[in-house]
């Protein structure tokens, strides 16, 4: 009978509680993995409704959701200012998540610092990451996903970053689509300054707090903003912008963008003659006519420097890309032009590898093996080289793209024939062992039939 009676408390919350093979341990294990995916299914439905304001999203801070954060970070990645790796952390895993959640709800847990790397860039310069250490990693995941699942239902159609199901291909995909038929072709390419680093965080605060009104959610969010970061001779506190690196950095980049940039487009800008595309901060707007972009330029200018957002002059600007005028642009590592008229035949779109992006990844595969052909056997060395070659396939191998795809092989061929012969005075490959190696170990460029296609119509 009581048995009967827990079950029914169950069902009332949403929870299906069912006896399997594993006993009672298998009862509370598989209890409390469906107590976090109703967790999160509870959410994002009532997230449906765009006007709700979330006043308790914190009560989902409790060690089922903290467990399923554990098990989704990569290990792998580097540790923090603490020291601490997956591996240690879970040597005591139930006592240190019930120990956080403990911390948590009473209100004592506090962010340790973050630990900056300095990753090289191109263009010679350096990207800072700051590096949490993995408890916090752990606290920044359920953080993310509660501000995923909250604002999820309020972003547009057209916001691709960081979101389920979404990937750089559906951006792509979205802006051929709109582009094809050359009834909008005047492109607003714009360029923000080091966006993630001047993110006000008074100003990204009051957007948050339009959908979640949770006190003890807003100090979370703001403590992790202001957490000190860890540089070689210094420990400083951010006063301004989204750490880059943090796990929640792309969701609040995301929730910043939507209302400054979205929204106000959608409600002043967007029509049939008018449409963006947004990829976290790489966004694109095209329209009809020249006139509305060159206006519309001037007053989004306006409107990102009302939130402390700045331009970069010489990178924004509005591309004449009508078929007659030749000009090309590109988004997300890709070159969009207008192919060559061949008799009978109209010009039709196409797209290939951004020049700048195919000589950066050439450079970086060039940097890599000059660096590790004497620290891996030549086995080790192919298998690498072929999951770097199946990665640029991936991405890089949309329809009309195979002959840069070829392009890139053939320069990876060349490397290997250079600096696999500098790894001892005595000259070990001929083009004939290089050509032996290719065919044995190296995935080619994919056929037609395996390109993603940019025709197909998205709709999620």
């Amino acid at each position: 009978m009581e048995r009967r009676r827990v079950q029914s408390l169950d069902r009332s919350k949403g929870f299906r509680a069912t006896q399997p093979r594993g006993g009672q341990n298998g009862l509370q294990e598989n209890f409390q993995l469906e107590s976090s995916l109703n967790s999160w299914l509870r959410i994002g439905l009532v997230a449906q409704n765009k006007q709700l304001v979330f006043t308790n999203l914190f009560d989902h801070f409790k060690v089922e959701n903290l467990r399923e954060a554990f098990h989704a970070i990569d290990g792998s990645k580097a540790i923090g200012t603490d020291n601490i790796s997956k591996s240690e952390y879970a040597c005591d895993l139930d006592k240190n998540l019930k120990d956080l959640e403990q911390r948590l709800q009473a209100g004592t847990y506090r962010p340790q610092p973050k630990k900056e790397v300095l990753i090289p860039k191109s263009n010679g310069k350096t990207r800072p990451i700051a590096i949490s250490c993995f408890e916090d990693k752990i606290v920044e995941w359920v953080l993310g996903k509660l501000l995923s699942l909250s604002f999820e239902p309020l972003f547009i159609s057209n916001s691709f970053g960081f979101r389920p199901r979404r990937s750089p291909h559906d951006a792509i995909k979205a802006a051929f689509h709109i582009l094809k038929d050359d009834q909008r072709p005047f492109v607003v390419e714009i360029d923000m300054e080091n966006f993630f680093n001047t993110v006000s965080h008074k100003k990204l605060m009051k957007v948050v707090q339009g959908r979640i009104k949770d006190r003890r959610m807003s100090g979370l969010i703001a403590r992790f903003l202001k957490t000190k970061i860890s540089r070689k001779d210094s420990l400083s506190t951010s006063t301004i912008g989204t750490p880059q690196g943090s796990i929640m950095s792309p969701i609040l980049a995301n929730i910043y963008l939507n209302h400054v940039m979205d929204q106000w487009f959608i409600k002043n800008h967007a029509s049939k003659t008018a449409q963006m595309v947004r990829y976290a901060d790489d966004v694109i707007f095209m329209f009809s006519k020249h006139e509305d972009a060159m206006r519309f330029k001037e007053e989004l200018e306006k409107r990102l420097n009302e939130y402390q957002l700045i331009l970069n002059v010489e990178k924004t600007k509005v591309t004449d890309f009508r078929k007659e005028s030749d000009q090309i642009f590109s988004f997300l590592g890709f070159t969009f032009y207008w192919g060559k008229k061949l008799a009978k035949k109209r010009s039709s779109l196409k797209l290939k590898t951004e020049k700048k992006q195919f000589f950066k990844k050439v450079d970086e595969f060039k940097q890599w093996l000059k660096s590790s052909r004497n620290t891996l056997t030549s086995k080790e060395l192919l298998q690498i080289i072929a999951s770097k070659l199946r990665g640029h396939y991936n991405y890089y191998g949309v329809m009309t793209n195979q002959q840069w795809l070829g392009y890139f092989y053939n320069q990876v061929l060349h490397l290997i024939y250079k600096w696999f012969n500098r790894r001892s005075q005595r000259k070990s490959l001929n083009w004939d062992k290089v050509k032996r190696l290719q065919e044995k170990h190296l995935p080619k460029p994919p056929t037609m039939k395996k390109l993603i296609p940019l025709e197909k119509t998205y709709v999620w």
